[in-house]
């Protein structure tokens, strides 16, 4: 038990899509909709794969990978907020306001040093996009009568991000996050899995709280900004294709009804596939462009 447990393989992907699984069958038949419960579960399984990861919290964190486990406290502190507060206006400025702390603490040796080379300015584009989009999503209200694909706008954003990220990342000769962010990739995956099987069985989706959603992008897009600032093998394309999945999110709610008006079961499948475009290119332009590409089959 301790060897399956041990495997990489077992701890990035197969452990947290099934904990994935779990939570979402929590959430539909044990957890009510409106019990902090919920968040509770998400924050004790984020915060496992960081401390697995990235190993327990060092005092005073001075490395960026010491920072991360800090930031996804952060991240379930503000998670944990009264709902009122994470919605609408407030929550994006709260967001915007939270990822460019993030981002000033991770990059303040860089920052002060003045160096603006290629790599320091795809982590500032990394970082405004993904500010931008995650802020815009986070921002939009919750709709009385939701569409079938709003449910799944966040979380799809958030394992676009998270899934190509891990992979640009690990080509990138950066394997610790890589791992974290397939683990919360994974996580994130199992949870709409479940959801959209009951999609196209026709019930009811249990929707994620504003707070869960929060926590899902912050602590991909953190991660991801660490990746874009200190990993200088990871290809700067990659990792700025890879900031756009929260703003094809926010781009996509509400346009699918008009177009596909008699397809509600597949309205989300669409609009997963459309926000992981440039996740997709993510993943192929580090692949082509890879420092070992040869190694893969590339030149």
């Amino acid at each position: 038990m301790s060897a399956i447990l041990g495997n990489a393989m077992v701890i990035t992907a197969a452990l947290p899509l099934v904990l994935g699984i779990v939570l979402a069958l929590l959430s539909r038949f044990v957890v009510p909709a409106s019990s902090p419960v919920r968040i509770l579960f998400w924050a004790a399984l984020v915060l496992f794969f960081y401390w697995d990861t990235l190993g327990p919290p060092v005092m005073p964190p001075v490395a960026a990978s010491q920072k991360l486990i800090y930031l996804a406290i952060a991240g379930i502190v503000i998670g944990f907020l009264p709902e009122r507060i994470l919605a609408g206006r407030t929550a994006g400025v709260l967001t915007a306001a939270a990822l460019a702390t993030a981002f000033l603490w991770l990059g303040w040796r860089r920052i002060a040093a003045g160096s603006l080379d290629l790599q320091m300015i795809a982590a500032l584009a990394v970082a405004l996009l993904v500010l931008i989009g995650a802020a815009m999503l986070m921002a939009q209200p919750s709709s009385p009568s939701p569409a079938a694909e709003e449910p799944f706008l966040a979380p799809a954003a958030a394992l676009s991000l998270s899934l190509s990220g891990a992979i640009v990342s690990v080509l990138g000769a950066s394997i610790v996050t890589g791992q974290l962010l397939g683990s919360l990739a994974a996580l994130t995956g199992g949870w709409c899995l479940v959801q959209y099987l009951t999609t196209l069985r026709g019930g009811a989706v249990s929707t994620l709280s504003k707070g869960v959603e929060f926590l899902l992008l912050f602590a991909a897009a953190t991660v991801l900004i660490q990746v874009a600032l200190l990993a200088p093998k990871a290809n700067p394309l990659a990792l700025v294709l890879s900031s756009l999945p929260p703003l094809a999110a926010v781009l996509m709610r509400g346009r699918l009804q008009g177009l596909l008006p008699g397809a509600r079961p597949l309205r989300p499948l669409v609009a997963g596939v459309v926000i992981a475009v440039p996740a997709i290119l993510a993943i192929v332009t580090a692949i082509v462009w890879a420092p070992h590409g040869a190694a893969l089959g590339f030149s």
